[in-house]
C-alpha cells in the first residue's frame, strides 16, 4: 500500500474576528451621542470639583487653628460664594445672621454658636466642650452653605 500524499494539505483559515464598532448609522449616532454625554458628565464633576477647593481648604484648616480665628477662617471662605462688598463689613449678630441663613443652622444664634464671634473680638478662652461644638459648627456650615 502507497502512503497518502500529505504535501498538498493546509491548515484551516480562521475568518476574521468580527468588528466591535457599529456597523448601522443608528448605532454610531447612538455611540458618538453617549461619548458625549459622558465626557460632560466628566466636565461638570471636574469643575464641581475645583470649585469647591475652597471648602476642602477651609476644612484641612478648621482642624488646626485656635478657636479665636474661627470667623476669620469662615469669612474667608463666604468671600469665594459671596461678593466681598456683601460680606466683608458683617461682624456680630449680622455676621451670625449671615452663617445661619447661608446654612439653615440655627445654632449659630445661640450658645455656643455665637461664642464664634465673641471668641475672635475678646479672644477669650472657652471650654474645650464649646470648642469642640463650634469646631463641628464651622465644618458643618463650610460643608452645607449655599449662595
Amino acid at each position: 500500500m502507497k502512503p497518502a500524499d500529505l504535501s498538498k494539505l493546509h491548515d484551516f483559515y480562521q475568518p476574521a474576528l468580527p468588528s466591535w464598532m457599529p456597523q448601522t448609522l443608528g448605532w454610531q449616532i447612538l455611540f458618538a451621542l453617549f461619548c458625549i454625554l459622558a465626557i460632560w458628565f466628566i466636565a461638570r464633576a471636574v469643575a464641581r470639583w475645583l470649585s469647591n477647593r475652597y471648602r476642602r481648604e477651609a476644612l484641612a484648616q478648621l482642624q488646626t487653628v485656635p478657636v479665636d480665628q474661627f470667623s476669620a477662617l469662615l469669612k474667608r471662605a463666604a468671600m469665594v460664594s459671596w461678593p466681598r462688598a456683601q460680606v466683608a463689613s458683617l461682624s456680630g449678630n449680622a455676621w451670625l445672621n449671615f452663617l445661619s441663613a447661608s446654612s439653615g443652622i440655627e445654632a449659630f444664634k445661640s450658645a455656643p454658636g455665637n461664642l464664634i464671634e465673641d471668641a475672635a473680638i475678646t479672644q477669650q478662652p472657652v471650654s474645650a466642650e464649646a470648642e469642640q461644638q463650634l469646631r463641628h459648627l464651622a465644618s458643618e456650615w463650610v460643608k452645607t452653605h449655599h449662595d
